[in-house]
């Protein structure tokens, strides 16, 4: 059985940048999840400052990807 997949462009900034695929692309199942994409980039919820969908800021991490999705993620910023 075949399943369904989706592609998905990622922008990860900062200390993230080092995890954004070659491409810039991410493949998910179908109707996949922020926390989805997160967990395969292997970032936890925790250390997401700023996550933007498509240039819309969102808190909902269970909210569905689309195809196409452009996923922008922003690690809190330290220093002092």
């Amino acid at each position: 059985m075949e399943y369904s997949r989706m592609v998905i462009q990622i922008k990860l900034m900062g200390t993230f940048k080092d995890r954004t695929p070659a491409d810039g692309k991410l493949e998910l199942p179908d109707n996949a999840s922020v926390a989805a994409a997160l967990a395969a980039l292997e970032i936890g919820d925790e250390r997401v400052q700023v996550l933007t969908i498509n240039g819309s800021m969102i808190r909902d991490h269970a909210q569905p990807l689309s195809d196409g999705d452009e996923m922008t993620v922003i690690p809190p910023v330290g220093g002092g």
